[in-house]
């Protein structure tokens, strides 16, 4: 079942950075929602007890998120 994330490795980070600021929050063709671009979690993170998010979220809000993404083309 697909969460809904990709993973991007740039060669540098000055490349990763330009792509955060220019996709972060952009409705890509096809799509009625805004996609987050961000850096990756730390795995070394992961151990804290941090809820996530959703837990903050409406009902509503939160179900948003539940579905796959699905590339308009069908081919990924």
């Amino acid at each position: 079942l697909s969460k809904g994330v990709g993973f991007i490795r740039f060669d540098q980070r000055v490349e990763a950075e330009r792509a955060i600021q220019e996709l972060n929050g952009t409705v890509p063709k096809g799509s009625t929602e805004p996609i987050t671009v961000k850096f990756a979690n730390n795995p070394s993170n992961n151990n804290k007890a941090i809820p996530p998010i959703a837990a903050y979220l409406t009902p509503q809000a939160s179900r948003r998120f539940g579905g796959p993404i699905h590339h308009p083309t069908g081919r990924f």
